[in-house]
C-alpha cells in the first residue's frame, strides 16, 4: 500500500530537494508545501516516489504544469498502477499535478494569470508564478536522470500524440523515439520552459503533448502509458524488456501555426495526423450567408500536428499546426 505522510508547514527556509535515497523500497505518496495562499495556509503539492529494489536511473514524470491538462495525470496513475517496486531497476519521481493553484481553479494559467511553463527556472523573489516555479524546480529536478513532462493542447485547440525534443541531443532524442509517438517535433524549447530548466541541469528531457485540454481521453492515456513503459524498457528499468506498439514516428524539423487573415466561419479540409501536399486546400472561410470568402492552402508539404477546435475565426486565428517533415 502507498505510504501516506502528514502535511508539513510551508517555509521558504526549509526548501530541500526530494532525495530518493531517503525512501525505502516501495511506493510513497506525499504532499509538500511549496507555496502559500492568501489565508497563510500552505499550498500542498502531491508527489509520488517509487523506489526500486534494484539499482538504476531515476526517471521524473511531471503533469499538469498547466492546470487544465488532465490526460497526463491519468497517464501517471496508469503507469504506477501495475508497477512492482520489487522488480523495478531504478526509481520514479512523479508530480501528477504541478500547477496546484491552477488545477484547483480549473484554469490553465497560474493564479497570477501567467503561463507557468514560461517562468522557469523561476525567481526566488519574483512574481507569484516565478516564485512557485523556483520552488518546484529546486524540489523536483535535482535527483533526476531523465524527465518526461506531459502536456496537452491549449484551450480551444486539439493535438495529436506528439513529442517535442531537441533532436541535436542524442539522449533526449532517444527518449523521444523510444516513446514511439505519432510525431516527433524538433523543438529546442524556450529558455523558460520546464524542459529547458531540466536541460540546463544536464537532464535529458522531452515534452509529451497528449491530446486535448480539460478532458480525459482514454486513447491518449493508453498511448501515454505505453510510451513511458517503452522508455523505461529502453533504460533497462523493467524486466520484461518489451517495446509496445511498434511504429515509426514522423520526424519534423520545425512547425508553424497557420493563421487566418479574415473573419468568418472555417470549413476545414484536414484532420489530425493528416499528411498534406504543398498548395493543398486546407480550409475555406465562409460568411454568415454561406458564401466562400477565401481559401487557405498549405504553404508547404507537411503533417497536421494540431488544429483549432472552434471554427469561428477573426483575422489572425490559428487554425492548423503544420509540421515540416524531415525527408
Amino acid at each position: 500500500m502507498p505510504v501516506k505522510t502528514k502535511l508539513k508547514k510551508y517555509s521558504t527556509q526549509k526548501l530541500t530537494p526530494i532525495s530518493i535515497k531517503e525512501f525505502e523500497v516501495g511506493r510513497h505518496d506525499f504532499y509538500l508545501p511549496l507555496f502559500q495562499a492568501s489565508t497563510s495556509a500552505s499550498v500542498q503539492v502531491p508527489f509520488i516516489v517509487v523506489r526500486g529494489r534494484h539499482e538504476g536511473p531515476t526517471l521524473g514524470i511531471s503533469a499538469a504544469v498547466h492546470g487544465n491538462e488532465l490526460n497526463g495525470i491519468l497517464i501517471v496513475q496508469a503507469i504506477l498502477e501495475s508497477l512492482d517496486p520489487e522488480k523495478l531497476h531504478g526509481n520514479l519521481l512523479c508530480a501528477p499535478v504541478v500547477n496546484v493553484p491552477g488545477f484547483n481553479l480549473g484554469k490553465r494559467y497560474f493564479i497570477d494569470d501567467v503561463d507557468l511553463n514560461s517562468t522557469f527556472p523561476g525567481k526566488k523573489g519574483g512574481k507569484p508564478s516565478e516564485q512557485y516555479a523556483y520552488t518546484f524546480r529546486k524540489t523536483f529536478l535535482p535527483d533526476l536522470d531523465y524527465l518526461i513532462d506531459i502536456h496537452t493542447a491549449s484551450q480551444g485547440r486539439l493535438n495529436t500524440m506528439y513529442v517535442r525534443v531537441d533532436l541535436d541531443s542524442p539522449p533526449a532524442r532517444a527518449l523521444a523515439m523510444n516513446f514511439n509517438p505519432e510525431i516527433v517535433l524538433n523543438a529546442k524549447g524556450s529558455d523558460r520552459t520546464f524542459r529547458a530548466a531540466a536541460r540546463a541541469l544536464g537532464i535529458p528531457a522531452i515534452t509529451v503533448e497528449a491530446g486535448n485540454p480539460s478532458v480525459i481521453q482514454g486513447k491518449m492515456v493508453f498511448q501515454g502509458e505505453l510510451g513511458i513503459r517503452n522508455i523505461m524498457n529502453s533504460l533497462n528499468m523493467l524486466e520484461d524488456g518489451v517495446l509496445a506498439v511498434p511504429r515509426r514516428p514522423v520526424l519534423c524539423k520545425s512547425s508553424e501555426w497557420l493563421r487566418t487573415k479574415n473573419g468568418g466561419l472555417l470549413r476545414v479540409k484536414f484532420g489530425l495526423g493528416n499528411r498534406v501536399d504543398k498548395k493543398q486546400l486546407l480550409a475555406e472561410l465562409v460568411s454568415p450567408f454561406g458564401d466562400v470568402l477565401v481559401e487557405y492552402h498549405a504553404p508547404y508539404a507537411g503533417i497536421v500536428i494540431g488544429m483549432a477546435a472552434n471554427p469561428i475565426s477573426i483575422p489572425g486565428t490559428r487554425y492548423c499546426h503544420l509540421g515540416k517533415v524531415i525527408d
